[in-house]
C-alpha cells in the first residue's frame, strides 16, 4: 500500500509543480516548456523525479538550470504520500489524507518563492482540515464546539501578531493557514506546531543571516526562493513562515498517524 500511495505522490508532485510555477501567471493547461529557451519539454523528460537527475537538473535543449523544487516537491511529495499509506487510519481517512498533505507542499513551495499563499489553496487546506477532524472526533463522542475553536486556538497568537504590527511581523495568510492547522491538528498539537515553526524559522533566519554554508543559504542559489541570484539576506529581508508551518504541521501530523500504529502495536502485543 505504501508503495502505491509513493508512486501516486510522484505523479501528484509533478502537477503539484505545475500549480506552483503557472499559478496566476499562465494557464494550468497546455504542454510544459523550458523557462530559459521556452522550447517544448519532451514526454521523457517530465518523469518525476528520473528526469531531473538524468538531465542533471538541467534543461536537455539548452543547458539552463532547472530549479531543484521540482525534485523536491515530487520526491517530497511521494515520501509523505508512502508515510500516510504505511499508517493505520482507515482507508477513507487516508485518502482525504492526501489532498491535504498535497495542499501543504504546494502551500509551502509557493510562499516560498512567492511569499504570499493562495487564498483558494489556503481556503481548501481549511475546510479539509476541518472535515478530517469532523470524521475523527464526533463519532467518539467530541464536543462541536471545541471542534470549532480549535482553529482558532492555534491562530490565535499569529493573529495578535498580525493585528498588532498591521501585517508587518506576520502575513494574513500564515493566520488562515494556522487556522487550518489548529483544525487539522486538534487545539494543543496545533498551538505545539505554530511554536515548533517559530524555533524552525529563528534557526533558519540566523543560518541565512549567518556566513555559513548551510541548507538555508543554498535556497538562493538553487533558485528555490523569489530572492534574485544577485540579492543577498539581511535582517529587513522578508523570510516566509508558511514553509516553516507546514514543516512542523506534517511533522505533528505524521507522527500523530504512526504513534497511532504504534500503540495498536503494543496493544495487540499484550493480548
Amino acid at each position: 500500500m505504501a508503495f502505491v500511495f509513493g508512486v501516486f505522490g510522484l505523479i501528484v508532485g509533478s502537477f503539484l509543480n505545475v500549480l506552483i510555477f503557472r499559478w496566476g501567471e499562465r494557464p494550468l493547461t497546455g504542454r510544459s516548456v523550458c523557462a530559459s529557451c521556452r522550447r517544448r519539454i519532451a514526454w521523457y523528460d517530465l518523469i518525476p523525479v528520473v528526469s531531473w537527475v538524468l538531465l542533471r537538473g538541467r534543461c536537455r535543449m539548452c543547458g539552463a538550470k532547472i530549479s531543484i523544487q521540482y525534485v523536491l516537491v515530487e520526491a517530497g511529495t511521494a515520501a509523505i504520500f508512502a508515510l500516510i499509506g504505511l499508517s493505520p487510519l482507515p482507508i477513507l481517512m487516508r485518502l482525504l489524507a492526501l489532498p491535504i498533505a498535497a495542499l501543504l507542499v504546494a502551500i509551502a513551495a509557493y510562499d516560498l518563492r512567492h511569499t504570499i499563499i493562495p487564498d483558494a489553496w489556503v481556503y481548501t487546506f481549511i475546510s479539509l482540515a476541518f472535515l478530517s477532524q469532523l470524521l475523527t472526533l464526533l463519532p467518539q463522542g467530541s464536543d462541536f464546539l471545541a471542534l470549532i475553536l480549535s482553529g482558532p486556538a492555534a491562530a490565535i497568537l499569529l493573529f495578535a501578531m498580525w493585528l498588532v504590527s498591521y501585517g508587518r511581523w506576520m502575513g494574513f495568510g500564515d493566520v488562515k493557514l494556522a487556522l487550518g492547522i489548529g483544525y487539522l491538528l486538534g487545539p494543543l498539537s496545533g498551538f505545539i506546531a505554530v511554536m515548533l515553526a517559530f524555533i524552525l524559522g529563528a534557526v533558519v533566519s540566523l543560518a541565512i543571516l549567518l556566513p555559513l554554508p548551510l541548507i538555508a543559504r543554498l535556497l538562493l542559489r538553487w533558485g528555490i526562493t523569489h530572492f534574485a541570484p544577485s540579492q543577498s539576506y539581511t535582517m529587513k529581508s522578508e523570510v516566509p513562515f508558511g514553509p516553516f508551518l507546514v514543516v512542523s504541521t506534517l511533522t505533528i501530523w505524521l507522527s500523530n498517524m504512526h504513534s497511532l500504529s504504534f500503540g495498536l502495536t503494543l496493544l495487540l502485543g499484550s493480548l
